[in-house]
C-alpha cells in the first residue's frame, strides 16, 4: 500500500461533509480536477473504492465509512501540531483544553480567564464536546487536559477529581409549581431528562425507574434554552443551576426523591505522560476548586 498524504485527507473530508466535487474545490481552493485526483490517488493507495459517485449524489462506501473517524483524527493530529510549531515563536508553553459544553458557560471560563491572565506566556486551545470526545483527543494527543462527567478508565489517562456539585431541581421563573415534586411522579409532569454521569444515572433510575420521557436530551446547552424558553422541569448541577437562578431565568423547586441524591461529579483527565506539561494548569484548578 502506498502512503497516504494529508491532502488526500483533506479532500476526503471535504467530500464526505460536502457529497459534492465542486463545493470541495471551492472550500479547499483548488480545481474540481485536483480534488478528484486526490480522491483518487486516495482510494488506490488504499485499495478501496471511499465513494459511491452518480449523476446527482456522492456518498460513503462502507470502506470510506471506516476511514472517517481515522481520517479525521489523523488531520486534527496534524493541524495541531504544526498550531503548537508556530506558538513557539511566541509563547513559552501551549495546552489545548476540552471540555462540556455546560461545564465551559457555568463553571471554567473565569477559571481560565484568571489563569490566562497569571500564565499569559502560555497560550491556550479550547476544544468542546462530549465527554468520550475529550478522551479520545487526548488518547490522540490533540487535546492536553480535560474536564468531563464520566471519567475514563485507561491506563494512559490521569484522572483526578475535580467538583462536586449538588442535584437542584428547576424551572423557569414564571413557573406554575408551588408544592414539593415526587421524583417518583415525573413521568406525569412536563420534565425534559439529561443524564449527567454514572452516579447520577444510577440514582435516578432507582428513584424514577427506566422510563422513557417524552423529550430527552444530550447536549447541556440545549438542556438549559428548553428549561428557559418553556413550562419544563429539569435536574441541573448546582454550578450551572446557581448561575441561572441568581441572573432570574430558572427557580429552584423543592422535591423529594426516596434514595438521596448523589453529588455529581466532574473530573480532571490528562495523559500521565503530559503531567509537568500540564501542572500549572492543574493546580491552578483545584486552588480554584477549594475556593468555589
Amino acid at each position: 500500500m502506498r502512503k497516504m498524504e494529508i491532502q488526500q485527507l483533506r479532500a476526503f473530508l471535504s467530500v464526505a461533509q460536502t457529497k459534492n466535487f465542486t463545493k470541495s474545490a471551492d472550500l479547499l481552493y483548488v480545481s474540481q480536477s485536483t480534488i478528484t485526483m486526490r480522491i483518487k490517488a486516495l482510494e488506490h493507495s488504499l485499495g478501496k473504492m471511499l465513494f459511491d459517485r452518480d449523476n446527482r449524489q456522492v456518498h460513503l462506501t462502507a470502506a470510506g465509512k471506516e476511514l472517517l473517524d481515522y481520517a479525521k483524527r489523523i488531520v486534527e493530529l496534524v493541524d495541531e501540531g504544526a498550531r503548537k510549531l508556530k506558538l513557539e515563536e511566541r509563547f513559552d508553553s501551549s495546552l489545548v483544553v476540552g471540555s462540556l459544553h455546560s461545564l465551559w458557560d457555568y463553571l471554567l471560563f473565569p477559571i481560565m480567564k484568571e489563569f490566562q491572565i497569571k500564565y499569559p506566556k502560555t497560550a491556550l486551545r479550547f476544544i468542546t464536546g462530549h465527554s468520550w470526545d475529550i478522551v479520545q483527543h487526548i488518547l490522540d494527543g490533540v487535546i492536553d487536559f480535560g474536564v468531563v462527567y464520566i471519567p475514563p478508565s485507561h491506563p494512559e489517562i490521569e484522572v483526578v477529581n475535580f467538583k462536586s456539585e449538588e442535584i437542584k431541581l428547576v424551572a423557569r421563573a414564571d413557573n406554575n409549581f408551588t408544592e414539593e415534586i415526587d421524583l417518583s411522579n415525573l413521568t406525569a409532569l412536563p420534565y425534559i431528562h439529561m443524564e449527567w454521569g454514572p452516579g447520577y444515572k444510577l440514582w435516578f433510575e432507582e428513584c424514577v425507574g427506566k422510563q422513557v420521557f417524552a423529550l430527552q436530551v444530550d447536549h447541556a446547552s440545549l438542556y438549559i434554552h428548553y428549561l428557559q424558553s418553556d413550562n419544563f422541569i429539569g435536574l441541573l448541577p448546582s454550578a450551572i443551576a446557581n448561575t441561572l437562578i441568581q441572573g432570574g431565568e430558572l427557580t429552584e423547586l423543592r422535591y423529594r426523591s426516596k434514595v438521596k441524591a448523589p453529588f455529581i461529579q466532574s473530573y480532571i483527565i490528562y495523559p500521565k505522560r503530559k503531567h509537568e506539561a500540564v501542572k500549572s494548569l492543574l493546580d491552578y484548578m483545584m486552588q480554584a476548586a477549594d475556593r468555589m
